[in-house]
This record gives C-alpha cells, structure tokens and sequence, in this order.
C-alpha cells in the first residue's frame, strides 16, 4: 500500500452499460495500489452499486449526464466520493435489510452498501449536487 493519499477523479457517463468497464478500471486502481483482493471486490460492488441507483433514480437531466467518482486511496481507507447533479436523495439512514417477499430480485442496494462500507455520508450542496462518500477502512 502507498504511504501517500491518491486520489483518482473518474467521469461516469449515465449509463448502465458503461458500468463494466468501470468496474474494471475500479480494480486495476485498487491494485495498483495493493488493495486486497477481497476489499476490492466488496468496494467495486458498493460503487457500483451507488451509481446503479443513481442512474436508475436520479432523474438526470440528460441521457449524457456524467457522475463524478473521486476514488482516493490511502494506507489506511478506500473513499468514494459520487457526485450528481439528480433529485436529493440521502441514502445514509436506510440500513434495514429489504423484506425478500416484497423484493425477490431487486431493492438490495442500499442494504449491501450499508453492509460493505464502514461509514455512508451524504450532502446536498448550495449548488444543487449530491455528494454520497462511501468510507471502507483497511485493515
């Protein structure tokens, strides 16, 4: 792992099918800076995750919208930091687990986020954007 914080900013077109290659370039991040296997793979899910509902619910103004990543690795944590420019939305309360007989295939998101991440933080800001941080402390 560095000693050093890097902080790595990435443009997500508001598509769901760009997500892969995302998700790619997520790990070859994580492994350049000798993330373990496993925390890499929960942190891809937790991001992905996040920009999947964030497609699907924000209401984007545009079909070519972009949402910021920020990805900064340091020797101690993973943090993602999304911004959009979609409706408000706080995700950092809902943790209770989705009742399967409601939602047999969809509506786990945000309970396996809550679950990979050790802390969810949101912010609407004075300029109408929305910033969730998902913070994963290495160990």
């Amino acid at each position: 792992m560095t000693a050093e914080i890097v902080r790595h900013k990435i443009l997500v077109p508001a598509d769901t099918s760009k997500l892969c290659d995302l998700r790619e370039e997520i790990t070859g991040l994580c492994d350049h800076h000798d993330v373990a296997p496993k925390v890499t793979r929960r942190m891809v899910l937790a991001i992905d995750e996040a920009l999947a509902n964030i497609i699907e619910h924000a209401q984007l103004k545009t079909e070519d919208s972009e949402i910021e990543l920020c990805l900064e690795v340091s020797e101690d944590k993973i943090v993602a930091e999304i911004s959009d420019s979609g409706i408000a939305f706080d995700p950092s309360p809902c943790f209770k687990s989705p009742d399967c007989r409601l939602f047999p295939r969809r509506g786990f998101g945000l309970y396996l986020i809550h679950m990979i991440v050790d802390s969810v933080t949101y912010e609407r800001t004075s300029e109408g954007r929305n910033v969730l941080t998902l913070t994963k402390t290495l160990a």
